[in-house]
């Protein structure tokens, strides 16, 4: 990859912890304990799905260009059962609010992606491997110069 996770991941997470200050407060109040318990555990769920994402693509980009996409899909896949998993054991539990968990999620995952969004529109790339076309330009000049 071009670009390092890193930048993204951390205002990713601290948009996460700016979401959660509002969010555990109205949560508390219109919740009570089960509501600041979801949404807590909500936004965790949204910043540590996101960040195995980065951080696996990131790593298998940087290791074995080919493989990204099966990474991706791979780590989308676990978070998908994951996610699965968790909702099919919190059915009818007392001990979460599933509305407000709900909300968590769906607030941080908006939020996270503008996070990236910002990273990714603040952030000089090129949408092409500099190196890979000087190689390329070079070759064909040495081409029509014989």
């Amino acid at each position: 990859m071009i670009v390092s996770a890193g930048r993204t991941i951390r205002l990713g997470l601290g948009v996460l912890a700016i979401i959660a200050l509002p969010g555990l407060v109205a949560a508390g109040v219109a919740r009570g304990t089960a509501g600041i318990v979801a949404v807590a555990l909500g936004l965790c769920l949204v910043g540590f799905f996101f960040t195995a994402s980065k951080v696996v693509v990131s790593v298998v980009a940087r290791r074995a260009r080919a493989m990204v996409l099966p990474a991706a899909l791979g780590t989308y896949l676990m978070k998908i059962v994951i996610l699965g998993a968790l909702l099919v054991s919190l059915e009818g539990s007392s001990t979460i609010d599933l509305t407000a968990f709900a909300w968590a999620i769906f607030v941080g995952v908006f939020g996270w992606l503008g996070a990236e969004l910002w990273v990714a529109t603040h952030t000089r790339v090129p949408f092409y491997d500099p190196a890979l076309f000087r190689a390329r330009e070079d070759s064909r000049r040495d081409t029509l110069n014989m």
